[in-house]
């Protein structure tokens, strides 16, 4: 196994500032790393979450406190390419030996 680092971010739901934090987690490179038996007691783990997000979000919907937006297809297409685009310009920028938050602030400039 080895450590792995990540980025990601979230809105402010006060002032809508999106907030960028580091985090760190392992990768399994092989079943040989933590066992058969953890293994399956990790892929177990992750489809009890996965259907329980499905589920609440269900559940969200049915008694009227969702707050995801239901998009049309073209909708979905074009955040689709907008995501695309960022991720681009990140994996561009990163190449070059920026930071996601050097990256954003020459966005934001």
């Amino acid at each position: 196994m080895r450590k792995v680092q990540g980025e990601g971010t979230y809105t402010r739901k006060s002032d809508g500032t999106e907030i960028s934090y580091s985090f760190e987690y392992e990768v399994v490179e092989s079943i040989k790393d933590i066992g058969e038996a953890e293994a399956l007691a990790l892929i177990n783990r992750m489809l009890k979450v996965d259907a329980n997000n499905v589920a609440r979000e269900k559940a969200k919907v049915a008694n009227g406190d969702s707050t995801a937006r239901v998009l049309t297809p073209e909708q979905k297409e074009a955040n689709k390419k907008a995501r695309k685009e960022l991720s681009d310009l990140v994996k561009l920028g990163k190449a070059k030996g920026m930071s996601v938050a050097d990256i954003i602030a020459l966005v934001r400039e």
